[in-house]
């Protein structure tokens, strides 16, 4: 892991150790986190968002709220365009404030900012070719389900690369949707077969069976040969044959194999 990269990655460690202390501080007021937002405080905002007491948690208080964080997808967008050092002291905003504040993964608009947010750090850890790019990309990325074209396979190489193929399916998913011409990157292989095989995280295995559904025609033959190879044991059924049989018994020729082992 190269310097840069380890600072961002300390950087994004130490911003959601730092928001979810507990913090001593009294309750807030809406007027408060309106006044942090005329002053353009918004991560300070996004930390104290959770002392206003919940019964004045208004519409007003989660438009405070979604507003910061959009505004913190938009710096952090703008940061990375000169460079990943600017943006690493805003990247753990966003974790540590999307697991305070659920609603924000379900608001379009803070998606939408994010996605770009995301695009703009994807492209410089491919242009400045830095390690360690893949767990941050991945922090980034919860709730996004579409990106502008490319970027989607330029993530999953990056998560890929630094975390394992099977926490890359998601964005390999992501990626054919965009250009079925990705089914036929060994990368994706490796990522949908390893994560049928290995993955129990419910997430990950649909987005496998997903990315196995459209390239399937590509996919077929090492679907298959994994079929083959693993061992059917009664008392202690294998992953594979758990996630893959749904998919192999809806395409491709019925089998001898396919019989036996996805009845």
């Amino acid at each position: 892991m190269t310097r840069l990269a380890l600072f961002i990655t300390t950087a994004l460690a130490v911003t959601v150790l730092a928001a979810t202390a507990a913090r001593a501080d009294a309750d807030l007021s809406i007027q408060d986190l309106q006044a942090l937002d005329k002053q353009q405080q918004w991560s300070e905002l996004l930390d104290s968002a959770d002392h206003v007491k919940p019964a004045a948690r208004t519409a007003d208080w989660t438009r405070l709220v979604t507003a910061a964080a959009t505004h913190i997808a938009a710096q952090i967008e703008q940061a990375g365009t000169s460079g990943l050092r600017q943006a690493s002291s805003l990247v753990g905003v966003v974790p540590a404030a999307e697991h305070k504040y659920g609603f924000l993964v379900r608001d379009a608009g803070y998606l939408a900012a994010k996605a770009k947010a995301l695009q703009g750090v994807a492209t410089a850890c491919q242009r400045d070719a830095i390690s360690g790019c893949g767990a941050i990309v991945a922090a980034l990325a919860d709730g996004i389900t579409r990106f502008p074209p490319g970027t989607a396979r330029t993530i999953a190489l990056l998560v890929a690369d630094d975390l394992t193929p099977a926490e890359s399916v998601h964005f390999w998913a992501l990626a054919v949707d965009d250009d079925k011409e990705v089914c036929t990157h060994a990368p994706l292989g490796r990522a949908v077969l390893r994560a049928l095989r290995d993955a129990a995280a419910p997430r990950q295995v649909a987005d496998a069976q997903r990315a196995a559904t459209t390239c399937f025609a590509a996919l077929e033959q090492a679907l298959v040969d994994e079929l083959v190879a693993t061992k059917d044991d009664a008392k202690d059924r294998p992953l594979y044959l758990k996630n893959a049989c749904p998919v192999l018994k809806l395409h491709g020729t019925t089998t001898i194999v396919k019989k036996k082992k996805c009845p």
